[in-house]
C-alpha cells in the first residue's frame, strides 16, 4: 500500500484544516469619537443582522456615557450632556406604530431583536447601557423627564417579558443576568422612587420570587478577589441592591408584600457572612432605616423575617475577617460592630416584631394556673396550704417554657466567652426579657465551668459575672401585666441571681484556689449574688397586699435554695484569714463578702464562729499607721466600714475592750477616725456604726435637736487644729471605758446634781444631759493633779464642749454644776480663766446653724424646686397661654387600631386615642368611633389577655355613656379624658390609680356625667392614697384629666357647678405641695379663661382676691400670678364685673399689676 504523499502547509487546499477564525475584538474597542446628536443616532440605528455593528455602537454610546459620568463639571462635559440631551430628543417624539416603543425605538428594537436570534452578547449589551443611561441622568434636573420616559417604556409589555426572560437565564449566563438586574435597579431607585409603584405592579416579571431567590443565591467563588467583585459584582450583589432599593423606595403595602416572602430572606441572610463588607453595610442599614424603625410595617411582618435562623445568620458576622486595606473608603466600624449594633436594635424592643413582651419570672400560663376559684361561703374553712397548694411552683427546675421562643433558641447560638460583643449582646436579651436567663442556663448546662486561667474561662467568668448584676426592677422581674397576688416560681429567680454553672462546689474550688485572680473573681461574684438576693427579698416584701403568707414562703425557700449554692461561710472566713495584709484589695473585698453573709443570711452567718475583735483591731492598726485616714475611698476605710458592719451584728465583739496592738479601745479609735476625716467627706457609714454604739450604752444624750455625737466630734475637730495628743486621747478613752463598766454610778450622780441644783432649777433633773460629761467630771480632779504637758489643751477641749453642750439644748444647771466642779479642781488662773467662759447662754454655733439650715432646706426642697430663671418663667407663661389645642382634622386612630393586637392595642394607646374620638365635633367620627369600639370589645371578649376583662368594662361603661349624647352633642372632653387615662391604668396594675378606677368601673354600667368631676375629686383629695406615697400622683392625674377635659363653655360650667376651681384653689395654699402641682392648678385656671370662664371665676369664686393672699405671703410664682390677673380682666366681661364690683375691679388690678 502506498503512503498518502504529505503536502506543505497550504500547498494542498484539500488537507487544510477547516479552523475557526479568532474573533477579534479590536472593532469593539476601538470606539467611535461622538461629535454630534446626528452621529448618535446614525450609530444606533437598528441594522439586521448586523451583530457585531450593533455590539459596536452600543459600546461607543457606553463608552460617550462613562465619559460623561467620570468627567468634571468642563466644557467637554457640558457639550457632551448637550448632545446626550439633542439626541433624547430626538428619541423622545419617535412613534413608528409599535405601541410598546415610545422612547429610544432604535435601543429597544436591538433588544428584541436579540431576544429573537438569541445574540446574549446583545442581550447583555442593551440592558447595560441602558442601566448606565438611566444612572448618569439620575443625578441631572433637567433629565429627570427623559429617564421617566425611560423607565415606563421598561415596564411596557414586550419589554417585561425580555427582563424576565434574562433574569430566569442559565445560571451559567451571569453575563445576561446582572445587567437586567442593574436595569431594574436604576429603574425602581431613579428620581427617588418615582417608578417603583409602576415596577412593583408589574411585580410578575419584576419581583418574581423563584428568580430573584435563585439569583441572590448565585455568587463567585470563595477565591474571587475583593477587588473583581467591587469592579465587576456578582449576580448576588446586583440581586441583593435591587431588593434592597425596593425596601427603600416601594410603599408600605409593597414592602409588607416583599417582607411576606420570606424564602427571599432566607436566602439573603444565609450567605451574609460571605458577600463583600460594603454589601453587608447596605443590608444591615436598610433594614434597620426602611423595614425595623418603620412603625407603618406591623410587628408580625417583621417577625416573619427575622426569625431564630436570621439572627443566627447575622450573628455569623461575630467572626467575620475584615480586611479594610483593599477597601476605597475607610469605615470607622468593622462590620462585628455593625452587625451587633444591628441585633441590638432588633432584640431589644418589642416594636421590632422580634420581642414578644414578656412576663417577666413567671412562665407562660402561671398565672392562669394561679387564678382565684370560687369559695363556697357555707363549705368549711379550708387549710392554708401556703406554696404547696401552687401544684406548677416547683416544676420548673430542668426546663422553663417562654413566650420568647426565637429568641431563647438564638441565645443558644450565641458564644459570650469568645467574643465581647456577643455577650453584650446576650446580655442585653436578659434585660429585656429576664425569662430567657433560667432557660439559658437549664440548656446550656453541658458547659464545665472549673476554675482555670484560660482565655475560655475568663471571658465566660466575665459573662457570669455581668449576669447576675443584672439590675432588678418590680415591672420587669415580676411583669406588667400581673396583680402580684403569689410570687414567681423560686427555680426560675435563682437563676437569675446564681446560675446553675456557680454551684457550691464550683465556687468553693474558685475560693480555694492558688490563683488570686480567680479567688478575686469569685469573691466578687458571691458578693453581687448577695446584693441581687437583697434586693430580690425587698421586692418579695413589698408584695404585701395580697398573698402575704405565700410570698413570705417564697423569700424562705429562695434563700434557702440560695444556701445550697453559695460556699459555706467558713470557707470565706478561711480565704479572709488566709489574705496577708498587704494584699488590700482582697482583703476589702473579702471583708465586704463576709458583711453580706451577716447582713442578708444572718441565720446562717451567726452559726459559724469568727472573732471580729481581732479582725478589727488589726484593721485599726493599720489606719493608724498608714495614710488612708480621713479618705472616704481608702481602701482600708472600705474595709474597717464592713467589719463594722459585721461587728454590729456580732454577738461578741468587744468595743471597750483595749488590745494590746492598739493604743485605745476600738469605740475611742473609731472617734479618732471620725474626728481626722475632713469636713466634706465624713465617713457616714462609720458614723452611722459609731452611733449606734453610743446609743446602745447610752453614752451620749440623744433628745436635743441636734445629737450630742456631732458636738463631740465637732468639739475634737476645733481642737485638732492643735495636736490631739496620745494623753489627750487616752483620757477620753478612759473616761469612755469608765462609763461602760458602772453606768449606774453615774446615773446616782446626775440625781445627785439635780438636787444640788434643785432650788436654782427645779426642772433640771428632766433635761437632757450625757453621761460621759459626768464621768469627766469625776476623772477631771486626777487629771488636773497629773503633770500632763496635755492639761491646757484638754481644758480647752472641754471648756469649748460644755458650751456647745448647753447651745444644743442640754441642761444649763447640771453643765453649770458640772462646771464648778471643774473649777474646783483646776488651780492653775490660766486654766481656771478658761473654763470659767464656758455654758454661757450665747447663741447657736454654727454647728447648730448648719444643722438647722439644712434641715429648713431639705423641708423646702420637697415643698418647692428652685425658683425659673427669667427665660423659664417666660416660656412657662407663654405655655399657659396657648389654650385648648384644636381638633385635628384627619383621624388615623379609627382604623389604626384594626390589624394590632387587642393587648397593643391598650397599651400601646390605639383604644384612648379611639375613645377620644367619641368627643369629636364631627357626628360622622363620633358614630364611627361608637361602633370601633363596640368591635374592641368583641375583640376582648374573645381574647386571653389578662386584663381583658377590666378592658371590656371600661369601654363597656364608656359607650353605655355615650350612645344617648354622640346623636346631638360631643361627649364632654372631661369624660373622654377620663375614659381615656383609665385605659392607661387598668393595664398597669403598679399604677397608684388601678384599684380606684376599677372601683369606680364596678359602681354601675354608665357614668352619671355632671357628677364625675366631683366624684375622683372626693376620692382623691379627701381619701387617702392607696399607696403611701402615692398621693401627689394621684392629684397630678386628676389635674391632667381636668386640665385636658375643659375646652368649652360646657364644660366650665359643669366644673362650676361642682365647685372644681373651689377646691384647688384651697389645695394651692399646702405648705408641702409640689411645685409641679402648683403650676398644674395655675394651667387649669388659665385654661378656663380661653373658655369664658373669667367672669365666673371673678364673681363666683373668688380668684382675685386669692391672687392678692398669694402676692401678700410672697407666693414664688409671683411673675405668673400678675400675668393671671392681667388674663382674667382682659378677657371678662367687663360690664358685668365692673357692676359686680362696684366699679372697683379696674382700680384692683392696677394696683396688682403694680
Amino acid at each position: 500500500m502506498v503512503k498518502r504523499q504529505i503536502f506543505p502547509d497550504g500547498a494542498d487546499g484539500r488537507f487544510a484544516p477547516a479552523k475557526r477564525p479568532r474573533t477579534s475584538n479590536a472593532s469593539l474597542t476601538n470606539a467611535e469619537d461622538i461629535t454630534s446628536a446626528l452621529q448618535l443616532k446614525h450609530l444606533l440605528t437598528f441594522q439586521q443582522g448586523a451583530d457585531a455593528q450593533l455590539r459596536r455602537s452600543i459600546q461607543c454610546f457606553k463608552t460617550f456615557l462613562e465619559s460623561i459620568a467620570r468627567g468634571a463639571d468642563d466644557s467637554s462635559r457640558r457639550n457632551r450632556l448637550f448632545i446626550l440631551k439633542e439626541y433624547l430628543d430626538s428619541q423622545k417624539g419617535r412613534d413608528d406604530g409599535d405601541s410598546d416603543s415610545h422612547f429610544l425605538t432604535d435601543l429597544i428594537q436591538i433588544w428584541n431583536y436579540a431576544g429573537q436570534v438569541n445574540a446574549d452578547a446583545l442581550l447583555s449589551a442593551v440592558p447595560a447601557v441602558l442601566a448606565l443611561l438611566l444612572k448618569t441622568i439620575s443625578s441631572l434636573l433637567d433629565f429627570r423627564d427623559y429617564g421617566i420616559l425611560l423607565g415606563k417604556t421598561i415596564l411596557q409589555q414586550s419589554q417585561l417579558k425580555l427582563v424576565s426572560r434574562q433574569l430566569t437565564a442559565p445560571k451559567s449566563k451571569e453575563f445576561i443576568i446582572s445587567p437586567c438586574i442593574r436595569l431594574l435597579l436604576e429603574v425602581v431607585s431613579f428620581d427617588g422612587g418615582s417608578l417603583a409603584k409602576q415596577l412593583y405592579g408589574r411585580k410578575d416579571f419584576t419581583l418574581e420570587n423563584k428568580a430573584l431567590a435563585r439569583n441572590l443565591g448565585l455568587r463567585r467563588a470563595a477565591s474571587a478577589d475583593a477587588s473583581e467583585e467591587r469592579r465587576k459584582p456578582s449576580v448576588r450583589s446586583n440581586a441583593i441592591r435591587y431588593l434592597l432599593a425596593n425596601l427603600k423606595y416601594q410603599q408600605h403595602a409593597a414592602k409588607i408584600d416583599i417582607l411576606g416572602q420570606v424564602n427571599l430572606f432566607k436566602v439573603l441572610f444565609d450567605d451574609i457572612r460571605g458577600d463583600p463588607p460594603e454589601i453587608i453595610i447596605d443590608i444591615l442599614n436598610v433594614f434597620k432605616a426602611h423595614v425595623l424603625t418603620d412603625k407603618e410595617i406591623p410587628k408580625t411582618s417583621k417577625g416573619k423575617v427575622f426569625t431564630e435562623r436570621t439572627l443566627g445568620r447575622i450573628a455569623t458576622l461575630y467572626g467575620y475577617e475584615d480586611d479594610q486595606k483593599d477597601s476605597e473608603i475607610k469605615r470607622q466600624k468593622t462590620i462585628d460592630v455593625y452587625a451587633h449594633e444591628f441585633l441590638l436594635l432588633v432584640c431589644s424592643n418589642s416594636e421590632h416584631g422580634v420581642l414578644h413582651t414578656p412576663a417577666g419570672w413567671y412562665p407562660p400560663g402561671a398565672l392562669r394556673h394561679s387564678g382565684q376559684q370560687e369559695v363556697d361561703s357555707n363549705a368549711p374553712k379550708a387549710v392554708d396550704l401556703g406554696i404547696e397548694s401552687l401544684e406548677w411552683f416547683s416544676k420548673y427546675r430542668d426546663k422553663v417554657p417562654v413566650r420568647n421562643s426565637a429568641l431563647a433558641a438564638f441565645a443558644q447560638t450565641l458564644r459570650p466567652y469568645a467574643s465581647a460583643l456577643q455577650s453584650d449582646l446576650l446580655l442585653t436579651l436578659f434585660r429585656a426579657a429576664p425569662e430567657l436567663v433560667a432557660d439559658y442556663f437549664y440548656k446550656k448546662n453541658g458547659f464545665s465551668f472549673d476554675p482555670k486561667l484560660t482565655a475560655t474561662w475568663i471571658g465566660y467568668s466575665a459573662f457570669l459575672f455581668s449576669t447576675v448584676q443584672l439590675p432588678l426592677s418590680s415591672e420587669k422581674m415580676l411583669g406588667k401585666d400581673t396583680r402580684h397576688t403569689i410570687p414567681p416560681p423560686t427555680p426560675i429567680v435563682i437563676e437569675n441571681i446564681l446560675p446553675q454553672p456557680l454551684d457550691q462546689k464550683t465556687l468553693t474550688r474558685c475560693l480555694n484556689q492558688s490563683s488570686p485572680l480567680i479567688t478575686f473573681f469569685a469573691i466578687r461574684l458571691l458578693t453581687i449574688a448577695f446584693e441581687k438576693l437583697e434586693s430580690t427579698l425587698s421586692l418579695f416584701k413589698s408584695q404585701t397586699e395580697s398573698g402575704h403568707n405565700i410570698w413570705t414562703e417564697a423569700s424562705r425557700q429562695l434563700v434557702t435554695e440560695f444556701c445550697r449554692r453559695c460556699p459555706k461561710m467558713k470557707d470565706v472566713i478561711r480565704v479572709f484569714r488566709s489574705t496577708s495584709g498587704e494584699d488590700m484589695l482582697q482583703r476589702e473585698s473579702v471583708s465586704r463578702l463576709l458583711a453580706m453573709y451577716y447582713r442578708v443570711i444572718p441565720q446562717v452567718a451567726l452559726e459559724e464562729k469568727f472573732d471580729i475583735s481581732v479582725a478589727l483591731t488589726d484593721a485599726l492598726s493599720r489606719l493608724e499607721t498608714s495614710n488612708d485616714i480621713g479618705s472616704e475611698d481608702g481602701i482600708g476605710l472600705l474595709e474597717l466600714e464592713h467589719l463594722l458592719q459585721i461587728a454590729q451584728r456580732s454577738l461578741d465583739i468587744k468595743w471597750f475592750h483595749k488590745p494590746d496592738s492598739l493604743k485605745y479601745s476600738p469605740f475611742t479609735s473609731l472617734l479618732k477616725l471620725l474626728v481626722d476625716a475632713p469636713e466634706e467627706k465624713p465617713l457616714n457609714d462609720l458614723k452611722a456604726v459609731f452611733s449606734s454604739v453610743v446609743a446602745e450604752n447610752e453614752i451620749l444624750q440623744r433628745q436635743t435637736i441636734v445629737p450630742s455625737i456631732e458636738v463631740l466630734i465637732a468639739s475634737l475637730r476645733e481642737a485638732r487644729e492643735g495636736v490631739i495628743s496620745e494623753d489627750f486621747m487616752k483620757f477620753i478613752d478612759n473616761c469612755v471605758l469608765r462609763l461602760v463598766r458602772r453606768p449606774t454610778t453615774y446615773l446616782d450622780q446626775v440625781e445627785d446634781l439635780a438636787a444640788q441644783t434643785e432650788v436654782s432649777s427645779p426642772r433640771a433633773s428632766n433635761e437632757p444631759l450625757s453621761l460621759f460629761l459626768v464621768t469627766i467630771r469625776e476623772q477631771w480632779s486626777f487629771f488636773a493633779k497629773s503633770n500632763s504637758a496635755e492639761k491646757e489643751a484638754v481644758t480647752n477641749w472641754l471648756a469649748n464642749y460644755l458650751t456647745k453642750s448647753r447651745e444644743i439644748g442640754e441642761s444649763g444647771a447640771l453643765l453649770s454644776a458640772i462646771k464648778a466642779s471643774l473649777l474646783n479642781d483646776l488651780e492653775e488662773d490660766n486654766l481656771r480663766s478658761i473654763m470659767k467662759h464656758a455654758v454661757t447662754d450665747g447663741g447657736a454655733t454654727n454647728l447648730m446653724v448648719n444643722r438647722m439650715d439644712r434641715h429648713a432646706e431639705s423641708s423646702s426642697s420637697i415643698q418647692e424646686s428652685a425658683p425659673k430663671e427669667e427665660s423659664s418663667v417666660k416660656d412657662y407663661v407663654a405655655s399657659l397661654l396657648q389654650g385648648p389645642p384644636a381638633e385635628n382634622q384627619d383621624h388615623p386612630e379609627l382604623n389604626h387600631w384594626i390589624q394590632k393586637d387587642v393587648q397593643d392595642v391598650m397599651e400601646d394607646g390605639d383604644a384612648s386615642r379611639l375613645i377620644m374620638c367619641l368627643c369629636s365635633g364631627h357626628l360622622h367620627v363620633r358614630k364611627q368611633a361608637l361602633i370601633s369600639l363596640r368591635k374592641l370589645m368583641v375583640k376582648l371578649e374573645a381574647s386571653n389577655y389578662s386584663e381583658g376583662q377590666q378592658c371590656y368594662l371600661l369601654i363597656g361603661e364608656v359607650c353605655e355613656t355615650a350612645s344617648p349624647i354622640i346623636d346631638n352633642a360631643p361627649l364632654p372632653y372631661f369624660v373622654g379624658s377620663l375614659a381615656a387615662r383609665s385605659a392607661t391604668v387598668i393595664t398597669d396594675p403598679l399604677h397608684p390609680l388601678y384599684a380606684k378606677v376599677n372601683r369606680f368601673l364596678n359602681k354601675g354600667p354608665s357614668w352619671n356625667v355632671q357628677r364625675v368631676p366631683s366624684y375622683w375629686i372626693e376620692n382623691i383629695l379627701f381619701h387617702p392614697p392607696e399607696e403611701a406615697d402615692s398621693h401627689y400622683r394621684e392629684i397630678e392625674w386628676l389635674l391632667d384629666i381636668l386640665i385636658d377635659g375643659l375646652r368649652t363653655p360646657q364644660e366650665m360650667d359643669t366644673y362650676r357647678l361642682r365647685n372644681v376651681f373651689e377646691r384647688f384653689l384651697s389645695l394651692y395654699a399646702s405648705p408641702f405641695l409640689p411645685k409641679t402641682i402648683k403650676e398644674k392648678i395655675m394651667h387649669l385656671i388659665f385654661r378656663a379663661t380661653f373658655v369664658q370662664g373669667s367672669t365666673t371665676l371673678i364673681t363666683r369664686t373668688g380668684v382675685i382676691n386669692w391672687v392678692q393672699t398669694r402676692l401678700a405671703v410672697g407666693d414664688a410664682n409671683r411673675t405668673v400670678l400678675l400675668k393671671l390677673a392681667e388674663r382674667l380682666y382682659d378677657t371678662c366681661d367687663k360690664a358685668r364685673v365692673d357692676d359686680w364690683s362696684g366699679g372697683t375691679m379696674q382700680g384692683t388690678i392696677k394696683d396688682i399689676l403694680a
